[in-house]
């Protein structure tokens, strides 16, 4: 299992027009170096999956022109505002949303980790419009042992899916060192897999992680070793957002024009985020 840069890993396991999923929380644990790679190589995304609450990784790729369609309950920079290239290519036409629930999404990821084609989801997404506007993802099905009717959610298995670790020894097990979000269950449905970690540590040096903690080895297609990779995001316990830059993004975000004079500079940090 290599160790790579980011340029080797995003060229070697990032198909172009497949499915991308992208890890991290809000404005915390984005493995940006991997999504910025992405951005320099223009590498177009037919389906981009986020976790339940995504902003930078999924608004920059947006913003950048290179992703067809979304699958993801919320795009945005929390107290900062909205995600400016999101909201531009919906209203525009240019992005397509399949609508899903935070709950569905998480269903959806674990029947796909598990080879499962579909999942039923528990009562309540009947007092919501999301399977109507989403017949792609939502079907009725009928329960054999009770013949009731509920929704169930077509499975989620992303081509290849990017998160950020804390750590990886020697041998390429990580340890997320961080409440994991849903970036595992999303590592674990995914056909191949980049982790962008903080450092590498001895062989042996994760064996006192607690289980769900870590991932082995033969489950990862690449690591990429990238210390503060995952700015302008924080990392928990190692670095906080950098609300400045973000801000800074959003503001060149917010026009086209600006933007694409910007992007060069947006996405020439170097893969160790220094700034």
């Amino acid at each position: 299992m290599p160790f790579l840069d980011p340029a080797e890993a995003v060229e070697r396991f990032l198909e172009p027009d497949s499915g991308l999923g992208v890890g991290g929380m809000q404005l915390s644990a984005a493995p940006m170096a991997l999504v910025r790679e992405v951005v320099r190589r223009r590498i177009p995304v037919a389906r981009l999956i986020t976790s339940p609450s995504a902003s930078i990784q999924a608004d920059l790729l947006i913003a950048a022109g290179l992703v067809r369609e979304i699958v993801s309950p919320y795009v945005g920079f929390e107290y900062l505002g909205l995600a400016p290239g999101f909201r531009r290519e919906v209203e525009g036409g240019r992005l397509r949303v399949l609508e899903i629930d935070e709950g569905s999404l998480t269903h959806a990821l674990w029947a796909g980790s598990g080879g499962v084609p579909f999942v039923p989801v528990p009562p309540g997404l009947d007092l919501t419009d999301i399977p109507a506007v989403d017949p792609e993802m939502f079907r009725r099905v009928t329960d054999p042992f009770t013949g009731q009717e509920r929704w169930a959610v077509r499975s989620l298995r992303p081509d290849t899916v990017f998160i950020a670790c804390a750590v990886a020894d020697e041998a390429a097990n990580v340890a997320f060192d961080r409440f994991p979000y849903t970036d595992r269950i999303m590592a674990l449905a995914a056909r191949r897999l980049v982790v962008q970690v903080e450092e590498v540590v001895p062989a042996g040096a994760l064996a006192d992680r607690a289980p769900g903690s870590t991932l082995p080895s033969f489950l990862i297609d690449a690591v990429v070793v990238a210390p503060g990779g995952c700015h302008p995001t924080g990392f928990p316990g190692r670095y906080e957002a950098d609300d400045e830059a973000l801000g800074s993004y959003l503001r060149a975000a917010r026009d086209p024009e600006t933007f694409g004079r910007h992007l060069a500079e947006i996405v020439g940090e170097d893969a160790g985020g220094e700034r």
